[in-house]
């Protein structure tokens, strides 16, 4: 299981926690062509990015359960389905993966006043 170690953990998960259901109420859905839902809030010189693994499938990718399970089994780490990604002004401040056995991976997080103006959305 990965673990968040850096001293921004609380931080970023009280980010995370504010901006996910925001996003979810006000973002605009775009899907990739991914097997993801990416959904987008844009606010400001604020753009938030939140990504789950529950989209309906397009005409080329494979349906069987069977497909999938071999494509998780090649990966050397186990996926972390949901993500969110803070934009600000352009530059990415906030990339935070997630699962829902617990697993995180706080992979980027830069400090700054982007953090109030986020909380206060």
């Amino acid at each position: 299981m990965l673990r968040l170690v850096s001293s921004g953990d609380e931080a970023a998960l009280a980010i995370r926690d504010h901006l996910v259901p925001l996003a979810r109420e006000r973002g605009e859905l775009e899907v990739q062509r991914d097997a993801v839902r990416l959904v987008v809030l844009r606010h400001g010189a604020l753009t938030i990015e939140h990504w789950t693994p529950f989209n309906d499938l397009s005409a080329d990718e494979a349906s069987s359960p069977g497909y999938r399970h071999a494509l998780a089994q090649q990966h050397s780490q186990p996926d972390l389905p949901y993500g969110l990604d803070v934009w600000h002004a352009g530059k990415r401040v906030l990339r935070l993966l997630w699962a829902d056995n617990g697993a995180l991976d706080l992979a980027e997080f830069v400090r700054g006043a982007w953090e109030a103006e986020a909380l206060a959305l």
